[in-house]
């Protein structure tokens, strides 16, 4: 039903996390950040609570390995759901739930995993991967946390020309957050966009990273879509 990418930019210090769907608000019931720890997904059935247990079992010392592991002990639907977690150095863990409808799965890369279900195909998530990564960069000015919004929209960009949700499209979110390993909760986003119900939510999200560029004073930097 949705297609999430999470990474870090090591030289910025940043964590960053990017999703698209054909469901109602999909940035606030798959993605949640916390800069002391790292960014999680929690998606397919969506059980929200699962984000806030992995989050906490990592604070409290928990490999990411771990604290995927741990899901089937915290859920009796762990079936049905698909997760995924990057920490503050990079490191990546994931579970895809044998329920989670066709076609589901992952793509992991360097400093990033691309996960998605009910997709068109595998391509999907290799689009997403591929779509972070080739995202050029840029040389005009505009401050980190933007230029690495658009290098994940890029992504969900890329997964949805190459089939995305097999259902269709309706929300889209893009967060970034700078690493912090005081920070508390709730967590300081530098950048928090959403698309809750759009018929081209990917568009809308574009539209909306041009504005907070524009507000830092820095030129629009989105990717278009032709």
């Amino acid at each position: 039903m949705t297609f999430t990418l999470l990474a870090i930019d090591r030289s910025s210090g940043l964590l960053g996390a990017g999703t698209a769907s054909l469901s109602l608000a999909v940035g606030n019931s798959v993605l949640a950040i916390d800069p002391a720890v790292g960014a999680v997904a929690s998606q397919a059935w969506t059980n929200r609570a699962l984000r806030r247990r992995v989050l906490d079992a990592i604070r409290d010392g928990a490999s990411v390995d771990e604290a995927i592991d741990a899901v089937p002990e915290w859920d009796d639907g762990h079936a049905l759901r698909q997760v995924a977690v990057i920490d503050i150095e990079g490191r990546i863990a994931s579970r895809t739930g044998a329920e989670c409808g066709a076609w589901a799965g992952e793509r992991r890369g360097d400093d990033h995993v691309a996960i998605g279900n009910v997709l068109t195909g595998e391509d999907v998530v290799e689009a997403l991967s591929d779509g972070f990564r080739a995202a050029a960069p840029r040389g005009d000015g505009a401050a980190p946390e933007i230029v690495f919004a658009e290098r994940i929209l890029s992504g969900l960009i890329a997964a949805e020309r190459a089939g995305g949700d097999r259902r269709g499209r309706q929300s889209a979110a893009v967060a970034i957050a700078a690493i912090d390993r005081d920070a508390g909760l709730p967590a300081d986003l530098v950048v928090d966009l959403r698309a809750d119900d759009s018929v081209d939510p990917l568009s809308e999200l574009a539209r909306l990273l041009d504005l907070r560029a524009a507000h830092d004073g820095a030129p629009a930097v989105t990717p278009r879509r032709g």
